[in-house]
Parts: C-alpha cells; sequence; structure tokens
C-alpha cells in the first residue's frame, strides 16, 4: 500500500505555472471623456505650439491611470 502523496505546485514536480488571471488583463487606455478634457486644457494652458503638439501625441498611448494623474497636474496647476 502506497501512501505517498505528490504536491503539484510551483516548486514541486511537475513546474508548470500559469500567471495568475490579474497578470494577462490588459491595462485600460485614456477614455474618450479623459481625452477630451486633457485636449481642452492642452489648448487653454500650453501657449508653445510645439510643445502643445508633443503632449496631444503622448494622449494617444495614455493608460488611463496617467490620464488621472496629468488631469490632477492641471487642476491644481502642476503640469510639466
Amino acid at each position: 500500500m502506497n501512501t505517498n502523496t505528490i504536491t503539484a505546485n510551483m516548486d514541486g514536480p511537475r513546474r508548470f505555472y500559469w500567471p495568475p488571471k490579474y497578470d494577462l488583463e490588459e491595462t485600460p487606455m485614456i477614455s474618450k471623456s479623459q481625452k477630451e478634457r486633457l485636449t481642452a486644457l492642452i489648448y487653454q494652458n500650453i501657449l508653445d505650439e510645439d510643445e502643445r503638439e508633443l503632449k496631444l501625441m503622448e494622449l494617444e498611448d495614455m493608460t488611463e491611470a496617467d490620464a488621472d494623474y496629468s488631469l490632477y497636474q492641471f487642476s491644481s496647476g502642476k503640469w510639466e
């Protein structure tokens, strides 16, 4: 009679590990309303055309969290 049991985990004999679900989810990108508000703020607060165009191009690759932070910076007057 065999009473030994095999535990299958990351360090165990099966060595197969699938990452948790939260690692596979995509990062939410900037929403339409965030993009509209930031665009309006950029046009209101940045006078240099070259700098304005750079900021507008940055919006395309911005995540939702980055957009929230940028909105906070503009609302507090700490934009870069």
